[in-house]
């Protein structure tokens, strides 16, 4: 708030500023006041013309004697323009007055008008040249005191000429817009001032004319109304006698910042409420190493009543609570070294010992500071309940631990039992074989039958424990995930069958993209679809495609295997990729039914997924997906 610099040249009783003509008011009057006074004596003489005209008096000496007080009191001050402007009006009235009441001659009447015009007249002539003589002899203001008026009352604040009583000798129009009394020259304390800060005000009165100046002051202005507003002020003394007061108005500046605190109190509840409803602890320290919030859940958690902690140094308030960790020595020690040092502390756990009144917790202990961009700003204490959590994971340790024992056991397991039985099997195989062999020619046709029979079951048993096995061990470890030429890959595959392709037209795209994957288990599932294809193919000419397309998903693939084999109705089309499912149960045909089952198996553990789009008679198309060689992804 700045204050504004007066000289001396301006003078509290300083003469008002007369009429547009500039000469200054007679009797200090200002214009408000003299049009009141001449206006009141106007109706006056008016009146008492028409009374004493009633009670028979002549009309012609008493209008002359009655108009002539306002016309003396109006042209008093006046030049001789506004002079003679005001004796015509007053003449012009006085006459209009006379030829109603047909009281006198038309004559008398002329002569009353001039005589009141030539004597405007000359009292404004005897003005104007009293004025130009004045003007003549009077040093001339100075461009600083003529600056200074303006800027007085024109100033935005209100101001005031006070004396030592502080009563505003002098004010701009800023004070009579906030306080009114407009008419009033002077306004005293008491009608300004807030009674409540009366005595206030008297006392920076005396500081003011004791040290000079005053500044800062809060107090409350009163307007003519009696409605209080808030203002500050300063002041400025200028002799013994005399200051200017400034005042800045703070109404506006008051009810923002009681919005302001509000709205602050309102939020501050709201998060204070939002901070007690969680299931971790909070603690907050402001700047200066003090606790400013603790909620709810840190006397829960640690058995404190958290009153005991809010507005408490940090180093004391922490000295209450680490006492309830297990290992307490080693965790305040962090807790001292990351305050002391503002370092972060992401995540450290730690364990509550269980007494009365506090249960046993698994805690994970956050520290982080608060930065403001040039201090410190304090930090937040984080205590997260993982009670749970970590007994989930003990838990699953200690499942993972029994299955990956319980795979052990199975592979053991499925390796000794598909030993056990693949070998009297294969004795039963075998010495089928031999009796066919060595008394075929000594056994009747029935006979024959049966061994022939007993041979192929035992082969077809042996196959179902090899696919069993085979299927059992279908788990693939995405660590091992390599780099895989398809294109490559597929020549591999097209050698390793090449006598099951003799007579079949195996079409091969030339871009398969590469992919990442168990190149061995890559390669099973190509084979087993080509071979299927052969297999269910009733055709002159069997025709195998194998060929790709983008996927919906940019990290994957999708390859086809098509035919122009015997076709899947559309019921068994889900129940193929079943054990021991086969798409056609001709016993002409031969496999197990686990290749699909395999295939499946495959593609889940790469991420993938497999289906079939068939139409009986014309042929299958074979669909699985499988990550592109840039991007890995497990579902092992």
């Amino acid at each position: 708030m700045g204050v504004l610099t007066f000289t001396a040249g301006i003078c509290p009783t300083h003469t008002p500023r007369g009429d547009k003509d500039g000469e200054p008011l007679a009797g200090g009057l200002n214009p408000t006041e003299r049009t009141i006074i001449v206006g009141v004596t106007f109706v006056i003489a008016a009146v008492v013309s028409v009374v004493l005209r009633q009670n028979g008096v002549p009309m012609l000496p008493v209008v002359g004697a009655s108009f002539l007080l306002p016309l003396l009191l109006g042209t008093s001050a006046l030049r001789l323009r506004s002079a003679l402007y005001l004796a015509t009006g007053i003449a012009l009235s006085a006459a209009a007055l006379l030829a109603l009441s047909h009281a006198s001659s038309w004559e008398a009447i002329a002569l009353l008008f001039v005589g009141y015009v030539g004597l405007g007249g000359a009292i404004g002539f005897a003005n104007e040249r009293n004025a130009r003589r004045r003007t003549k002899w009077r040093k001339p203001r100075s461009l600083k005191d003529h600056c200074d008026e303006e800027v007085f009352d024109t100033a935005l604040n209100i101001l005031h000429f006070i004396d030592r009583e502080g009563t505003a000798l002098q004010r701009n129009e800023a004070s009579r817009a906030a306080i009114g009394y407009a008419t009033k020259r002077t306004i005293q304390l008491g009608e300004y001032v807030h009674p409540d800060d009366v005595d206030v005000m008297k006392t920076e009165l005396i500081r003011l004319f004791d040290r000079g100046e005053i500044r800062g002051i809060k107090i409350r202005f009163v307007s003519e109304s009696r409605k209080a507003f808030p203002i500050e002020l300063r002041a400025t003394k200028i002799s013994d006698r005399l200051a200017i007061l400034e005042a800045c108005e703070k109404s506006r500046e008051a009810e923002l910042e009681r919005r302001l605190m509000e709205t602050e109190a309102r939020y501050r509840i709201l998060i204070e409420k939002a901070i007690d409803t969680l299931d971790s602890a909070i603690i907050i320290t402001d700047q200066h190493g003090k606790v400013l919030w603790a909620n709810a859940t840190v006397g829960r958690f640690f058995g404190i009543d958290r009153d005991r902690l809010i507005g408490v140094d940090a180093r004391r308030a922490r000295s209450r609570y680490v006492g309830a960790f297990e290992d307490a020595q080693t965790l305040a020690r962090v807790m001292e070294e990351a305050a002391e040092k503002r370092e972060r502390i992401d995540s450290m756990t730690c364990r509550v010992r269980p007494t009365l009144g506090r249960d046993e917790r698994v805690l994970e202990y956050r520290s982080i500071p608060i930065e403001a961009e040039d201090h410190r700003s304090g930090g937040i204490e984080h205590f997260i309940d993982v009670t749970e959590l970590k007994a989930l994971e003990e838990n699953l340790r200690e499942q993972t631990k029994n299955l990956e024992l319980s795979y052990e056991k199975l592979e053991e397991f499925s390796s000794v039992v598909a030993h056990d039985l693949k070998e009297p099997v294969r004795t039963i195989e075998t010495f089928s074989g031999f009796l066919l062999e060595d008394y075929e020619d000594r056994l009747e046709e029935e006979g024959v039958e049966f061994l022939q029979t007993l041979r192929r079951t035992s082969s077809r048993m042996r196959e179902l424990i090899t696919d069993l096995l085979s299927l059992a061990r279908v788990q693939v470890d995405t660590a091992s995930f390599e780099r895989i030429n398809t294109q490559r890959l597929l020549e591999e595959i097209q050698e390793d069958l090449d006598a099951r392709l003799r007579g079949v037209n195996l079409q091969v795209a030339g871009n398969l993209p590469p992919v990442r994957g168990s190149r061995v288990r890559i390669s099973e599932l190509f084979s087993n679809l080509i071979v299927n294809a052969i297999k269910y193919n009733d055709k002159a000419l069997p025709t195998v495609r194998v060929d790709w397309m983008e996927d919906g998903r940019s990290d994957r693939v999708t390859f086809l295997v098509e035919d122009n084999g015997i076709g899947i109705e559309a019921r068994y089309q889900e129940r193929i990729f079943g054990i021991f499912e086969k798409l056609n149960p001709r016993e002409d045909i031969e496999g197990t039914g686990a290749g699909l089952a395999i295939c499946k198996r495959i593609a889940e553990e790469h991420g993938g997924r497999i289906w079939v789009k068939s139409e009986v008679g014309k042929g299958s198309t074979f669909y699985f997906t499988i990550p592109k060689a840039r991007e890995v992804e497990s579902n092992a």
